[in-house]
């Protein structure tokens, strides 16, 4: 719809209905970015397929950087990979400053959460180290989420 797309955490309507505040999640963890930071190597020469990625990039782009905080899975630096993908994907530099903006968001909640915290966020995947591996990334042109 409108060049957007997402992808549901559970395909049932049950899920639909239980979904009491009525947000649409748009993390790496919940739908659009996870699925295009994962799927954007396949399929290379298929336009539905890359169609899809692009209108998840989008809505990822339109949702803005998470509240939630910096982190990999259900934050601003975990979002950023789907644009990292797509840059890898198509070559088009407006996904490379897409994601650089989000790593500068990233920066700052990192900042913001030491101070109000007083101390930082020592886990790869909900703290700072995942975050600096996605600045990391940004700063050479591409990547993919640490995976093990």
């Amino acid at each position: 719809e409108e060049g957007l797309a997402n992808w549901l955490p559970r395909a049932s309507m049950k899920s639909l209905r239980d979904n009491r505040d009525g947000l649409i999640r748009t993390q790496w963890c919940h739908g659009a970015p996870g699925v295009v930071a994962s799927l954007a190597r396949f399929a290379p020469d298929d336009d539905e397929h890359e169609r899809l990625l692009r209108a998840g990039g989008e809505l990822t782009w339109r949702a803005g950087p998470l509240c939630k905080g910096a982190n990999l899975c259900h934050g601003t630096a975990g979002n950023g990979y789907a644009f990292l993908a797509l840059f890898e994907r198509t070559g088009d530099e407006l996904w490379l400053d897409r994601a650089r903006a989000f790593a500068m968001h990233s920066v700052a909640q990192v900042a913001r959460t030491r101070t109000e915290v007083g101390r930082g966020h020592y886990t790869l995947w909900t703290g700072d180290p995942g975050t600096a591996l996605y600045l990391a990334d940004c700063l050479a042109g591409g990547g993919t989420v640490p995976l093990p």
